[in-house]
């Protein structure tokens, strides 16, 4: 995971490095429909970085709702496929992922359920569609990601005479699922 992410923030430093365009800051900021085997959720994200000629890189978080409720944090890298007033793109995210509740406690039941952060990362294929002033877009964005979520619960066996032992289980969820977004680039 660290060697995609040193990777790509070589590419793009070396083409940063002889482009001859400035660079300016951008936002991008999605509201998306993800959709998985598990059920569909709303998702929102913000991506704030740099441009420069085709390149972006940007750092992003927002919240997931699929399956579990969390928050992604990543690196975000989109490189402009055709540099008119309308085109299209490739985007690709890698990062960590937050569960939004991170300890739970069941005394009834005498269960405790602990959460880990785990890996993220998606790519996709847009569409930019560029105002006037060549400075906001409205962009749509399509594409697969995959969040982990790692899960370790401690039940409480019952027992006549204390200490009781606890019995510890632990789970490890890959989800994968499509994503679609509509955003606004400003």
């Amino acid at each position: 995971m660290k060697k995609i992410v040193w990777l790509c923030c070589f590419a793009m430093s070396s083409t940063l490095v002889h482009s001859q365009n400035r660079l300016q800051f951008r936002s991008q900021n999605y509201v998306g429909l993800l959709e998985g085997n598990d059920q569909s959720a709303f998702q929102l994200t913000t991506i704030n970085g740099i441009q420069q000629g085709a390149w972006f890189l940007g750092a992003g978080t927002g919240l997931d709702w699929y399956r579990y409720r969390t928050i992604p944090l990543f690196f975000s890298v989109n490189k402009d496929l055709k540099l008119a007033r309308r085109g299209f793109f490739f985007s690709a995210d890698a990062g960590t992922n937050f569960v939004w509740n991170k300890n739970q406690t069941d005394l009834i039941n005498g269960y405790a359920v602990d959460y880990k952060p785990g890996y993220y990362w998606g790519a996709g294929f847009g569409y930019k569609a560029l105002f006037r002033n060549k400075k906001d877009a409205i962009i749509i964005n399509m594409g697969y990601n995959v969040k982990q979520v790692k899960e370790t619960q401690e039940i409480t066996i019952y027992c006549l005479v204390p200490p009781c032992p606890a019995q510890i289980e632990r789970y490890n969820y890959r989800l994968r699922r499509f994503s679609f977004r509509l955003g606004w680039q400003f």
